[in-house]
């Protein structure tokens, strides 16, 4: 097979990796979307069961309060009673200190209790909210996860055929080796696997390669890779691109050959 086909079908080739890694990379991307929800939902769940928690333990106050106000009022009208049934100063005084103690208490625990309630009252407010937000939250994370796993089913079989038309390019002078390599730049080298040599520059990495690499390279012998970047070169010309080659070419004959190309050695042995 001519290397000018074998550049053609590493091109399509190229082609096709391209979309087969663009394909993976969006199955295992498209999770994450699901899993940035998901962990909003936890996180609700979770700000739920707090909530809850704290709801009850307002609850279990709020029903002590209660009990303590009762004991407290049952306190001072048992005290008023008695009032009915004293003789002296001393009991009137000492019931009537009775009677104020329990009134003050009374109305302290009638304060808290108000405190308590709204206290309650707010948590159940709260807790509505959330368990409201969970419920949407959940909705969409159930449709999202039933869209994700529709469109990955139907991502992975475009991805199995692409996988199998790319394996079908492994013939004649495309060996698995040379298949294997090629998929491996493709994928480190952003899609970009096989790049023209323009004059002496790569045009992947764009550094100015050897001009007697780049004969080789145009003689299209062989595949090359370049030394620097590692993707597969070919030649390619462009406007101005030989006359820079053949300009390179010249000065380095000129710096390997030195002053012997200017200079008769025979005017230097009058000096010896």
């Amino acid at each position: 097979m001519e290397e000018a086909e074998v550049f053609a079908r590493l091109n399509q080739l190229q082609e096709d990796l391209s979309d087969r890694f663009a394909l993976e990379d969006e199955i295992v991307k498209l999770p994450r979307d699901l899993k940035v929800k998901q962990e909003l939902l936890d996180k609700i769940n979770l700000e739920y069961i707090e909530e809850h928690t704290r709801s009850e333990a307002a609850k279990s106050d709020l029903k002590s309060l209660h009990i303590q106000y009762d004991d407290a009022v049952l306190a001072r009208e048992n005290s008023e009673k008695q009032m009915e049934l004293i003789s002296t100063q001393r009991e009137f005084e000492a019931l009537e200190k009775e009677i104020k103690d329990a009134a003050a208490k009374e109305q302290s625990l009638l304060k808290q209790l108000h405190v308590k309630e709204k206290q309650v009252n707010e948590y159940s407010e709260r807790l509505t909210e959330k368990e409201q937000l969970m419920s949407l939250q959940k909705q969409e994370v159930d449709s999202e996860a039933s869209k994700i796993e529709a469109l990955l089913d139907e991502k992975r079989k475009q991805l199995e055929a692409l996988e199998k038309k790319c394996l079908n390019y492994i013939s004649g002078d495309i060996d698995e080796d040379l298949y294997n390599k090629f998929c491996n730049i493709v994928k480190n080298k952003k899609g970009k696997g096989i790049v023209p040599i323009h004059g002496l520059v790569c045009q992947g990495c764009h550094i100015v390669l050897p001009n007697q690499f780049v004969n080789e390279v145009r003689e299209e012998k062989e595949i090359e890779f370049c030394p620097y970047c590692s993707r597969i070169l070919f030649y390619e010309e462009t406007e101005g691109a030989e006359e820079k080659f053949r300009k390179h070419v010249e000065d380095v004959d000129i710096e390997e050959g030195g002053l012997s190309d200017f200079v008769d050695s025979s005017e230097f042995d009058d000096l010896l």
